[in-house]
């Protein structure tokens, strides 16, 4: 979302990760009816209903977005073979921000839809184990102490970091270090956000079968970071800024043999998305 816009990044690092990207997205309607089904527990009847949703949404997908995602991460391939400023990378995360909101876009009315279908006690349970789980995450926070924290941020990035470039080497632990220093700042404020969000969610609910339950699950899922005042939408345009200028700084101490993986990875997937254009 702009809003739901974890959802969409985690939808396209599902993609970009494995052995075969376009094995995982033909798979890709299947594994979201699975989800949705263990998270409901769909009647018959929902999950026909759900089938038809997430067939039309990957259609449109695979006709309208997937030659657009080959031509993107070409050009994105070929920036990184040198160290990119924030003009660029700024021009390179605009352009996923574009293919977010169109995904989302297709994808709201179809859960507004899905969501009319779905009975008290299916919104119960699923609300209930949402807030167990961000309760835990809370008392887990609240157990750690920021050195712990740091730690286990820092060991997670550093993974994630190794994916893409290689390695890391010692002259990138200090963007490493003040990456993991915003996430430990903003960590609270997400669990927060989130406990808010879910108590949004549930006076929604509440509409269920009035004429504003629609236009009030839409709003939600649209723009939710206008919750409490405005006051988390500040966080989505710091954590942006601060992404641009880390990835152009990060950029500009990759050495060859990083640049060379990074560009490796991003030209496969390119050549996948493209492929899969071409095949329809």
């Amino acid at each position: 979302m702009r809003r739901m816009k974890a959802w969409g990044v985690g939808v396209l690092c599902l993609l970009l990760v494995g052995c075969s990207t376009r094995l995982i997205y033909y798979w890709l309607d299947w594994a979201i009816v699975w989800q949705l089904d263990d998270y409901f527990s769909l009647s018959r009847e929902q999950k026909s209903a759900l089938d038809s949703e997430v067939r039309g949404l990957m259609q449109w997908h695979r006709r309208a977005e997937i030659p657009t995602y080959g031509a993107q991460l070409t050009a994105l391939s070929r920036d990184v073979a040198s160290p990119m400023s924030p003009t660029q990378v700024d021009k390179h995360l605009s352009a996923l921000e574009g293919d977010l909101d169109r995904v989302i876009a297709d994808a709201i009315p179809r859960t507004v839809r899905l969501a009319t279908l779905l009975t008290d006690q299916q919104f119960a349970k699923f609300l209930g184990d949402r807030r167990k789980k961000l309760a835990d995450k809370q008392a887990s926070f609240k157990r750690s102490s920021r050195d712990e924290e740091l730690k286990d941020f820092t060991e997670k990035m550093n993974k994630r970091l190794a994916f893409w470039i290689g390695s890391v080497k010692p002259a990138q632990a200090p963007l490493v270090a003040r990456w993991v220093e915003w996430q430990y700042e903003l960590y609270g404020p997400w669990l927060d956000y989130q406990q808010h969000w879910w108590d949004e969610l549930e006076q929604v609910i509440k509409l269920k079968g009035t004429p504003q339950f629609e236009a009030r699950l839409g709003t939600l899922l649209t723009s939710g970071d206008s919750l409490m005042g405005g006051r988390y939408t500040g966080y989505t345009a710091q954590s942006r800024q601060r992404t641009v200028q880390w990835l152009s700084d990060l950029s500009q101490t990759l050495d060859l043999s990083q640049r060379a993986h990074l560009y490796g990875l991003l030209k496969g997937y390119a050549n996948d998305f493209l492929a899969m254009a071409r095949a329809g």
